[in-house]
């Protein structure tokens, strides 16, 4: 009898342990599950329809970790405008930082670039495209006591070269929250995005860094990774780089000419061709942009050429950079030969529209010029930081300082001068 109650007690307890051992496999396997997911999303990013980013691959993305203080590099005592910017876009980026786990997210930003004119989504626009993010974005901004829109109202940025004689150049420009993608044209939209808060590295003591800005990615299990990126990055990879800036507004009725880096002029076959040069620039004292980290100024030109009055027909264009203007620099005359338009006779049928101004890659396009007939209008853009970061002429008056070629007549070199820089044009027999 006992010996049966023994059994009836082992089998009592082996089923017991069963059970305990079956309630805690399950538990774990939540544990574990929960945790996963945990990773690949967090408590605001369940509520929405997430896809996970099916592919991790880094694309020609050199792992150079950040050791510089994002804080420090955020601050800049003598453009108190520029730290307030660099805050926000730090704010904006971390707010967001987020959402790229999930590819929905990022074909819909991807998506809203390619609309606009200028490779921009413009994150205001979230509330009617996306509600859902724009709502994520907000409630995390919200822990810092800011808003997508609070930001919007108070970015602004106060020129430092303004000049009295013309009271534009002291206007305080106006921005809006965005994400520039520099790469659009060559991306895989199925692989994860690099997003940046567009802060720049200190290359004081590495010129190897020089325009390099701290970046953020995840690893398949979703480690966050800082790193650093420069230009030849952004030419390379597919990766999407989410670049947040804050972006000027191009009308929607402008007809926007898009012009990627080191463009050439068409030539066409059928004219005779005559070719002008540009021999010197010189930035005057007080008006060269870059500072700070021992940056160097870009200096570049952009131009568009246009016959047959009174329509300007758009025939062709370029842009270029055509100097690094170090600090000792400023205030000197460089001998810069570079080509600056062919042209071809009658001289009085064509025009030169252009103009110069320091070039940031990762900052999205500011309007740079405009020019117009009675039948055609156009207006041109620039990658650069300030919308005052043009060295020729006010964008405004650029229709008229074109160069005339017909105005050389038997001179031999022409001088362009504005207040912040000069620039020689000449004649190439």
């Amino acid at each position: 009898m006992k010996s049966n109650q023994n059994i009836n007690l082992w089998k009592l307890k082996e089923q017991f342990l069963k059970c305990i051992s079956a309630i805690l496999c399950i538990v774990f396997i939540s544990i574990i599950y929960s945790c996963e997911k945990e990773e690949i999303t967090n408590n605001d990013l369940k509520k929405i329809n997430f896809k996970k980013v099916g592919n991790y691959t880094l694309d020609n993305i050199p792992i150079i970790k950040n050791n510089q203080d994002i804080n420090r590099l955020m601050q800049n005592q003598e453009d108190k405008d520029e730290e307030k910017l660099n805050k926000y876009l730090y704010e904006i980026a971390l707010a967001t930082r987020d959402l790229i786990k999930d590819d929905n997210f990022n074909k819909t930003i991807i998506q809203m670039a390619k609309e606009s004119k200028t490779e921009t989504a413009y994150l205001l626009e979230l509330e009617k495209v996306a509600p859902q993010y724009f709502e994520i974005i907000n409630k995390n901004l919200k822990n810092n006591g800011l808003s997508l829109q609070s930001i919007a109202n108070d970015m602004t940025h106060t020129p430092i070269s303004s000049n009295p004689e013309y009271p534009e150049t002291a206007e305080i420009e106006k921005y809006l929250p965005a994400i520039f993608i520099p790469n659009l044209n060559q991306i895989d939209p199925d692989k994860q995005p690099i997003i940046s808060p567009n802060i720049e590295t200190d290359c004081t003591n590495n010129e190897q860094i020089e325009d390099f800005i701290v970046s953020w990615y995840f690893t398949n299990n979703g480690k966050l990774k800082e790193i650093i990126l420069g230009e030849e990055t952004s030419l390379k990879t597919s990766n999407p780089l989410f670049l947040v800036d804050h972006a000027s507004v191009f009308d929607k009725n402008e007809n926007v000419i898009q012009l990627g880096e080191e463009n050439l002029i068409e030539l066409p076959a059928r004219k005779t061709i005559i070719r002008y040069d540009s021999h010197n620039i010189k930035i005057k004292n007080g008006y060269r942009y870059e500072n700070g980290w021992g940056n160097k100024s870009e200096y570049a030109i952009i131009g568009y050429h246009v016959e047959n009055f009174p329509t300007y027909d758009l025939i062709s264009g370029y842009s270029k950079d055509l100097a690094k203007v170090k600090p000792n620099q400023i205030g000197s005359t460089l001998y810069k030969p570079s080509l600056h338009a062919y042209v071809w006779v009658p001289l009085a049928t064509n025009k030169f529209y252009w103009n110069t101004y320091e070039r940031d890659w990762n900052r999205s396009p500011r309007p740079l010029g405009y020019f117009n007939s009675p039948i055609n209008s156009y207006v041109f853009n620039s990658k650069r930081r300030y919308y005052n970061d043009w060295y020729a002429w006010i964008p405004s008056t650029v229709n008229i300082h074109n160069t005339p070629f017909e105005w050389y007549g038997w001179e031999t070199c022409v001088n362009f001068t504005s207040w912040k820089a000069e620039y020689q044009v000449c004649k190439v027999e």
